[in-house]
């Protein structure tokens, strides 16, 4: 499957809501995939566990508060689109799952990951994020060197705080299991061989 280039998206560390935003942005604008769902891996603790992210050690996870993906159609294949993983860029649907979902590895239930999908086009449409979540957290010349991203005057707002909330209802959003996911998803769209 080829590749693409991450360098020639915008990324910031620690705004993987943002820079799924921007990339969704430059996927509709060039048209190289469709998007499919954005994908916010979360729980109740707040601490999910991912395997094969880039700051994590081999075969240890990474615990991040929250994580966002991309799952697009590139090529007539499903695949999934994450800055922050040493999967490829993009990597087929299922080969990521198998990576950062390891189903041989029992996890503690505080790590237990969630994925609340949320369509693509909405998330475009109406994100917003006043990065307050990072004020405090991290040096001022660590954010992102561009604007807030905010939705247009008379839309509807969709901060960072609705979809990272679990009971905060999102049209046309639901929330499953990682396994559920990938099986739904699946059995909705057919994923074709190179």
């Amino acid at each position: 499957m080829k590749q693409l280039d991450k360098t020639a998206n915008t990324y910031t560390p620690l705004f993987c809501e943002e820079n799924i935003w921007k990339l969704i942005n430059t996927l509709y604008t060039n048209q190289i995939a469709k998007p499919i769902d954005v994908l916010f891996i979360l729980n109740q603790t707040s601490s999910v566990a991912l395997f094969g992210q880039n700051k994590a050690d081999t075969y240890k996870p990474v615990i991040w508060d929250y994580h966002v993906i991309l799952t697009a159609e590139l090529s007539g294949n499903i695949v999934v689109f994450d800055f922050d993983s040493r999967c490829g860029f993009p990597v087929r649907l299922i080969d990521y799952f198998n990576e950062t979902f390891p189903q041989t590895i029992k996890l503690n239930e505080s790590f237990q990951p969630l994925i609340k999908s949320i369509k693509p086009n909405y998330y475009l449409k109406h994100f917003y994020s006043d990065r307050s979540h990072m004020k405090n957290v991290i040096d001022d010349t660590e954010f992102p060197g561009y604007k807030i991203i905010e939705p247009d005057d008379d839309e509807e707002k969709l901060t960072l705080n609705k979809c990272r909330n679990l009971e905060d209802n999102i049209p046309n959003c639901k929330i499953e299991l990682p396994e559920k996911y990938l099986e739904r998803l699946i059995k909705t769209k057919t994923q074709t061989p190179e």
